[in-house]
């Protein structure tokens, strides 16, 4: 596990005391800090949890941006977590800097987590891994035809070059066979690129157990 990664992702002690501050000063309630509230972790529980906790909406922001990048920290190899972690982070400093409301901050993570139940329950139903899932949600959500058949046609590329991260050639390889798995299905040469950059911008920031 990277540990560069972790110090990245995990919600620091500043982030708490700007969202303190901004607790008293704009909402009127006041955070007691983390002995009040314990961890909440990403389980089926995780969402009834944080809203049965007392507290204002900004405590439940913090514990619930807290339980999205632990999780993440604890499973750096699974792409979907990584890549949710960076959405609840920007969520976060949206927050922070009053660009968007507690209701509206509050609902985003809620939803996140949500996503991230009915992923799982979708990779179970279909038989897939972390890596293969990841793919076939996002090109899905881009609209790929057949996004699970290529999908299982790049998860069987990465299984072929397990050194991409570290070589090169590997890499520029499996580029190749990834670009022409979704190009079977889309002509747009540009979407291809597009999709294929997106790809790896997250998949690159992931780290083998």
């Amino acid at each position: 596990m990277s540990h560069a990664y972790v110090k990245r992702v995990y919600v620091d002690r500043a982030f708490q005391k700007k969202t303190n501050e901004l607790v008293q000063q704009h909402i009127g309630a006041q955070f007691a800090g983390d002995s009040g509230f314990p961890d909440v972790r990403l389980d089926p529980r995780a969402i009834e949890t944080i809203k049965q906790q007392q507290g204002g909406k900004a405590t439940k922001i913090i514990n619930l941006v807290k339980a999205i990048q632990k999780a993440a920290e604890e499973n750096s190899d699974d792409p979907f977590l990584i890549a949710m972690a960076e959405r609840a982070k920007a969520v976060q400093e949206s927050f922070e800097e009053r660009q968007t409301g507690t209701e509206e901050t509050l609902s985003a993570l809620l939803q996140a987590i949500e996503r991230d139940e009915q992923r799982k329950r979708e990779q179970i139903a279909r038989g897939l891994d972390a890596l293969t899932c990841f793919m076939f949600t996002t090109l899905r959500d881009k609209n790929i035809p057949h996004a699970e058949d290529v999908a299982r046609k790049v998860g069987q590329a990465f299984a072929q070059y397990p050194n991409w991260r570290r070589s090169e050639k590997d890499l520029r390889e499996l580029r190749n066979r990834m670009t022409f798995a979704i190009s079977t299905e889309v002509e747009d040469v540009d979407k291809v690129t597009a999709v294929v950059d997106d790809l790896f911008a997250v998949l690159q920031r992931t780290h083998k157990s």
